[in-house]
């Protein structure tokens, strides 16, 4: 009975037990159906795979060590079991060939001749032999196949099941130009603060070697806008050492510095099957503060001077051309007002003349009509001399000769009002002075028909020129009752003689003519202000 009960609590325990060792002994086999080309390592003809156990993570496989063409590199992890294969295009091909697997303590898992495998004909790579399963958790495990005769014609790979470390940064320094142009790095220990000037081309960072060196990448990241400026994993091996070790060194150049400000250097590995959290728990960074010194050398500044040259000349070329083209255009525009301007002053000029013959001869036929034979043929004598040199004349009089017209004209109206007229020319050079002609001939007339024509020969007008500093000023008065300025309708002449002074004005900006009226019981002043006249 005792036997029984003992039976039955051995087979109690022993087949779960075995049921684990079933389960895990699954688990660590070689999975068959995937097979993973390790990498070229430059023996022809020839190549290495590996079939894993179902539990391995296949991180990466088939990368090359930089500068070295003969080794390949394969990152997994928790994996337990391996088995290499060795495939040839040609039987021929392996002999003299051996092969070595070693781990990372220098032991010699597995060696022979490749002659002594057994290559069974396969219809991808020709023939493929399979060495013993290989243990390997937490290991590194390299094999490695050379010519016994040639021993420097060998080639392998390496099978790294270990966690990743994280690397750290063991130099930082900027890489400058000297003065005889030649590229150099500064060995400076404290990089916390880095200055940018001319002299300097980038910033050289060296990190620390080991067996995982190949697959990390370096990034920089400028912090204030959390862009990354920089990536690469071309590593270098010929600049820094460490016990005679060249470590691993990329340059960042200076044109990835934009800014000044604070950045992140971040040394992580790059596999195409790890996970962000993986990477980062792999992941070194190490803040530096730029400061860009933008100082310029001679060339430069001779660069700048030159380029602010050609900009100005350009746009000094291009502002002159513009001036030159509005102002061509502004002259052609004052051309054409001024020349419209000139036939409006003509043609108010042109119908002065009708207007100043249909008052003279109005005159005539009043003396014809009160049978006064001898005024009439004295006044049209006057007539006939004042209309000649009315239509002579040009544009514009001498004082002389507008002083004569006046006469003839005050003489004309003097038969037949009976007034008196003085006109006082002053210390003027009547002969040396212009104004436009028949200009104060409708001033003149206005003051006898507006003021003296009912004064008969107690009536009296006087015309005065004189100067005023470079001013010249004419003033014509008459001793009439005066009328009301805003409310008297004035007669064509008056008003054709404003429209003049108003074109004059405008064709002549620098010699202005102004009129002031002022009118009184006792009389009316007209005074013509001819700005700028004597100078």
């Amino acid at each position: 009975m005792k036997k029984n009960t003992f039976l039955l609590i051995a087979i109690f325990f022993w087949i779960p037990l075995v049921a684990q060792v079933s389960s895990k002994g699954e688990q660590y086999s070689i999975d068959k159906k995937v097979e993973y080309y390790l990498g070229s390592i430059d023996i022809a003809g020839i190549s290495i795979g590996a079939s894993f156990d179902s539990l391995s993570k296949i991180r990466s496989y088939a990368n090359r060590f930089p500068n070295i063409s003969n080794q390949a590199l394969t990152y997994i992890n928790n994996g337990n079991r391996v088995q290499f294969k060795i495939r040839t295009k040609l039987l021929s091909g392996i002999k003299n060939y051996r092969f070595a697997v070693v781990d990372d303590l220098k032991n010699t898992l597995l060696s022979g001749r490749l002659e002594d495998l057994t290559f069974n004909k396969h219809g991808l790579f020709g023939y493929i032999a399979e060495l013993p399963i290989t243990e390997i958790r937490n290991k590194t495990i390299s094999v490695t196949l050379y010519n016994e005769k040639n021993p420097s014609e060998q080639g392998s790979v390496i099978i790294y099941n270990t966690a990743i470390p994280k690397t750290d940064i063991i130099f930082l320094g900027r890489e400058l130009i000297d003065r005889s142009n030649r590229s150099a790095v500064e060995m400076k220990t404290d990089a916390s603060k880095i200055i940018l000037d001319n002299d300097v081309t980038g910033l050289k960072v060296a990190v620390r070697k080991n067996d995982y060196s190949s697959i990390y990448s370096l990034l920089l990241k400028e912090k204030e806008t959390g862009n990354i400026v920089f990536k690469s994993n071309s590593w270098n091996y010929s600049f820094y050492t460490v016990d005679g070790i060249e470590q691993p060194n990329i340059s960042i150049g200076r044109e990835n510095f934009k800014n000044s400000g604070e950045y992140e250097i971040i040394i992580r590995p790059q596999l195409e099957n790890m996970t962000e959290k993986e990477m980062e728990s792999s992941s070194f960074r190490q803040n530096v503060k730029i400061q860009i010194d933008r100082t310029f050398s001679m060339q430069d500044m001779i660069m700048w001077s030159l380029s602010l040259i050609i900009i100005f000349s350009i746009i000094s070329f291009l502002l002159i051309y513009v001036l030159r083209r509005r102002n061509r255009k502004k002259i052609r525009e004052e051309s054409l007002n001024k020349k419209i301007s000139e036939t409006k002053l003509i043609s108010i000029q042109a119908q002065l003349n009708p207007h100043f013959l249909f008052n003279s001869l109005a005159s005539i036929q009043s003396f014809i009509n009160n049978n006064d034979v001898d005024n009439a043929n004295r006044y049209l004598s006057k007539f006939a001399r004042l209309t000649r040199n009315v239509l002579d004349s040009e544009s514009v009089n001498t004082l002389t000769d507008e002083r004569n017209l006046l006469t003839d004209y005050l003489q004309m109206e003097q038969l037949r009002f009976g007034f008196e007229y003085a006109i006082d020319v002053n210390d003027l050079d009547p002969n040396n002075i212009e104004i436009p002609t028949m200009l104060l001939q409708p001033l003149v007339e206005n003051a006898i028909k507006h003021g003296i024509s009912e004064l008969k020969e107690r009536g009296k007008v006087s015309l005065y020129f004189e100067r005023r500093e470079s001013d010249m000023i004419i003033t014509i008065l008459d001793n009439g009752r005066g009328y009301d300025i805003a409310h008297t309708p004035f007669g064509l002449g008056v008003k054709l003689t404003n429209e003049r002074i108003q074109l004059w004005n405008e064709l002549h900006p620098e010699t202005n003519i102004f009129i002031d009226t002022e009118s009184k019981s006792t009389g009316t002043c007209v005074s013509l202000i001819f700005k700028n006249w004597l100078l």
